[in-house]
């Protein structure tokens, strides 16, 4: 039964690839078709005191007014500065042009730019022209905005625009009668769609230089992704058994651990030089640790221009103890050595995943050789590599919390005591909530494994009752207790409100993350549009896509518990269902759901690595490594496209979506293979078979304990 649930979940995830197929080929012609249909009036119909259908608002401000009047006219009005934007982002023809017309009507506009109409590319491809602005007290103003797209420029955001970039103004101002179509080639002076400086005169040479510098790189790191592709695939995966065949004493294993480390710290130095971090998360780590140092943590988070502070305070609070040692040595060292040394934390988290995985290895008798290996496959996992050496995230932090929180959960105290290691692990997993909010995507995971440990209908089941409650109950203190020093004069459980805001702070369906909602085209589109038109939006879709992993989560747990029970064994026999079950849920979540950014899947790869030192199954392997590429790719280009000369010439261009959507596309098929090779194993872990490193009851090997013993005989 719970197979047939589990297929009927990756069939409907199936389909709804096959729909979105479906949308990347319209998508590709689409931009014609949709542009030359634009001549007629945009639709700002409504009911009163709503807004249009699929425009959105944009403000740097909360107290603001937009809405329609009910005859077709948008008013957009506040009493403070602002830049108020009303959005709808439209596909259109590259290298054509175009005029946006409407009627403008102003009262009381002061300050900055005043009322226009504009194209907001800039979060596109960094590019915005605007009409000139109305001032003032105007009735309605007939406005033509001319502008030109460039060659890969399919979209473009039309904004009805109250104030501009560092231009912010105040009043009202009325809109009615909006219409884009294409424009005549005489018919006015056209704006070409390009970023902000341009280029002109004796900079253009320097320009198209620059231009091909970039687009040079950028095939680079697509190369750099597939290379790495087949060293992994043909060097590592197709030779496993040549690589693990052979004995390795103990010394032998710590010198090659020792090198492996080496090799992989100064991969990092070297990687930390070139890229020197990402430009806002790691100047934002530094930012931060200095103001709780010098500062403290009580008004850290309510002071003013401090509320998109999105991050937990436990790593905030990190920070803060972390830059105080760092100022103890003196603030004089700067530069790549400053930067690297707030890039250690997540350094030494990957060195500390190494170390557990190939602890862990060893004790489900895989011999020395095949345990570096692993190691190996972490600490020099070229998408850990790039995210803790060339970014400077911290998201091996966040896995390392994991896996000690889900180990401590499978041990288990025998007799009459109390078990004290689920309460410890609650309580590590309360520290990796406080670390990054992302935790809690793997919550029902954490839950289902709870439940199903209970040894319910047993005498033990009292004792591992209590031992739940106490775990849940220490998670809560911790993420408490860590709370309280940012509390200031907030309500004591102020962290919620933090993480609800922090939680819609980027209301897009996919933010540079190859998944699903990518390969349709959804990248930076808001999460409220449609993605079937009238019917389903993105953050609908979504929605349901979650749910449905956390039910896989649910049937994988029971799946190993029914099998085990069969056996009449605990479930805690079974050390590897909670890594299974994670890996598959976060892997459903990060392709299918809404509000993803690229490094979300980053525990994936580490957790498939620990579901496999237990199953043996070789194909946990192949995927552990097909989700590396496609990650390690999806980092390098995300970093890429936002770095500041490279996101003028890529970031929204035709080889930047075409790369994009091809590997949001491979990723989705290598989600799904990874929801038909769980499926697969769990009905091949049912019966006699039981756990994988025993015998069937005939004394004869099973099928895959004999291809265990046989690959390790190899």
């Amino acid at each position: 039964m719970q197979k047939k649930v589990l297929n009927a979940i990756v069939a409907v995830l199936a389909v709804a690839v096959l729909v979105g197929v479906g949308f990347y080929f319209k998508d590709k012609g689409k931009g014609h078709t949709l542009a030359a249909s634009l001549g007629t009036a945009l639709d700002l119909s409504g009911e009163s005191g709503t807004l249009p259908e699929d425009w959105y608002v944009s403000s740097y401000e909360n107290e603001y007014e937009a809405f329609l009047d009910g005859t077709g006219t948008l008013i957009l009005r506040t009493d403070v500065a602002d830049d108020l934007r009303l959005c709808k982002q439209v596909t259109v023809a590259e290298g054509t042009k175009y005029v946006l017309s409407g009627f403008i009507a102003t009262e009381g506009v002061e300050e900055g730019r005043g009322a226009s109409l504009s194209i907001d590319n800039y979060s596109l491809d960094r590019s915005c022209v605007y009409t000139a602005g109305l001032l003032g007290d105007n009735d309605f103003t007939e406005t033509r905005l001319y502008f030109e797209t460039k060659p890969g420029q399919t979209e473009i955001i039309l904004a009805l625009r109250l104030g501009g970039y560092s231009e912010a103004s105040r009043g009202t101002v009325r809109f009615k009668d909006v219409s884009l179509r294409a424009g005549g080639a005489e018919e006015g002076r056209y704006q070409l769609l390009e970023p902000w400086g341009g280029t002109s005169g004796d900079d253009e040479d320097d320009a198209f230089r620059d231009e091909e510098h970039y687009k040079s790189f950028f095939a680079v790191i697509v190369w750099a992704a597939v290379l790495s592709g087949i060293l992994l695939i043909f060097g590592v995966y197709r030779n496993r058994r040549l690589l693990t065949g052979k004995s390795l004493p103990d010394k032998a294993y710590w010198l090659g651990f020792a090198f492996i480390v080496a090799v992989g710290l100064i991969l990092r130095l070297i990687l930390c030089a070139l890229f020197q971090g990402h430009d806002t998360d790691l100047a934002c780590f530094m930012g931060w640790g200095r103001d709780i140092a010098g500062n403290g943590t009580r008004q850290f988070y309510w002071a003013e221009g401090h509320d998109w502070y999105d991050y937990p305070p436990g790593y905030m609070l990190f920070l803060g103890g972390y830059s105080r040692l760092l100022s103890l040595f003196g603030d004089g060292l700067g530069g790549v050595g400053e930067l690297f040394l707030y890039m250690l934390p997540a350094i030494a988290a990957d060195l500390a995943l190494a170390l557990l995985l190939m602890a862990f290895a060893r004790k489900q008798r895989i011999n020395n050789a095949g345990a570096l290996i692993l190691g190996g496959l972490v600490f020099l996992n070229p998408a850990l590599l790039f995210l803790s050496g060339a970014w400077g995230q911290i998201d091996s932090i966040l896995t390392l919390w994991l896996a000690v929180s889900f180990l401590l959960l499978l041990r288990r105290t025998e007799g009459p005591k109390l078990d004290v290691y689920p309460i410890l692990s609650g309580a590590v997993f309360g520290l990796a909530v406080m670390t990054k909010w992302q935790a809690l995507m793997f919550g029902p995971v954490y839950a289902f494994a709870h439940l199903f440990l209970i040894r319910w209908g047993e005498k033990e089941g009292k004792k591992d009752l209590l031992s739940t409650v106490l775990g849940a109950l220490s998670a809560f203190a911790v993420i408490l207790l860590v709370s309280l020093p940012f509390k200031g004069d907030q309500s004591l459980f102020w962290f919620v409100g933090r993480f609800l805001n922090a939680s819609g702070h980027y209301d897009y369906a996919t933010v540079e993350a190859y998944n699903y909602f990518a390969f349709c085209g959804a990248n930076w589109k808001r999460a409220g549009e449609y993605f079937i038109p009238d019917i389903l939006t993105f953050k609908q879709f979504g929605t349901i896509a979650i749910c449905l992993a956390v039910v896989c989560s649910f049937m994988t747990v029971l799946r190993r518990y029914q099998a085990q029970k069969s056996r009449g064994v605990s479930l805690s026999e079974d050390k590897g269902f909670v890594f299974l079950a994670a890996s598959l849920t976060m892997a459903l979540i990060f392709t299918f759901g809404h509000y993803m950014h690229e490094r979300y899947v980053v525990p994936v790869l580490v957790m498939l690595l620990f579901a496999y030192a237990y199953y043996k199954d070789k194909r946990l392997l192949l995927v552990a490594l097909l989700f590396t590429v496609t990650t390690f790719l999806n980092e390098m280009m995300a970093q890429y496209v936002v770095s500041k000369g490279a996101m003028e010439v890529i970031r929204g261009g035709r080889e930047h979506n075409t790369v994009l959507r091809f590997w949001a596309g491979a990723e989705v098929l290598v989600c799904l293979y990874f929801g038909y090779v769980a499926a697969d194993m769990l009905h091949d872990l049912k019966g006699k078979v039981g756990a994988l490193l025993l015998r069937e009851e005939s004394g004869h090997p099973g099928r895959l304990y004999g291809w265990i013993e046989e690959g390790l005989k190899k």
